[in-house]
């Protein structure tokens, strides 16, 4: 019985030792609150910064809208990471990416998904497109379907952005300059109906 005894004493003593003093409660509710209104100015100092670089981003993607013509209405990111052993060991890694976007140049629509590998070791980071798919609304230009099946076989955005561009533009011309030869048409037959 005196062990037991002497037991519960030292479990009773030990609890004691754990327990805060009031003091030492108080304080340490102050650090927490300190902590969480710290936490929490600099949560919006971010959240400032989340809106004014969103309106920057906005602001530059509406003036290249207006520059290009074409518009993105869609767009969504998955990241996956690519760890393996061997990779992990020489220090290397890989970032695969799936995109998914869709937009319009004036008349034309689209829809693209596009996977890139980003492998980034010690000293350089490199990408590379590995799967490109454009979807088009289909068109009476013939021409349209041939520079989009070589975007895609040389996996290149660039080439089907800039070359998207110019084909709208080109059509914009074109549909004038018929328009343009229409009307001197329309006003040539005029004239040769008076005479």
């Amino acid at each position: 019985m005196d062990a037991e005894q002497a037991e519960v004493r030292t479990l009773q003593s030990e609890v004691a030792a754990l327990r805060p003093t009031p003091g030492e409660d108080t304080a340490r509710i102050q650090k927490s609150f300190q902590e969480i209104y710290q936490t929490d100015s600099e949560g919006r100092e971010s959240l400032k910064d989340l809106r004014s670089n969103l309106e920057h981003l906005e602001s530059e993607l509406l003036f290249l809208s207006t520059l290009t013509g074409i518009n993105i209405r869609n767009y969504s990111k998955k990241t996956e990471n690519l760890m393996n052993t061997e990779v992990a060991e020489k220090n290397i890694k890989k970032v695969l990416q799936s995109h998914r976007l869709s937009g319009n140049c004036h008349m034309i629509t689209f829809q693209l998904e596009f996977q890139i590998l980003e492998i980034q070791d010690k000293e350089n980071l490199s990408s590379v497109i590995t799967d490109l798919n454009i979807i088009m609304e289909p068109t009476s230009y013939s021409e349209l379907s041939e520079f989009v099946s070589r975007a895609e076989e040389r996996r290149d955005l660039f080439m089907f952005f800039r070359s998207l561009h110019f084909f709208v533009e080109w059509c914009e011309y074109r549909k004038r300059t018929f328009k343009h030869f229409k009307n001197l048409g329309r006003n040539l037959k005029r004239i040769l109906e008076r005479t």
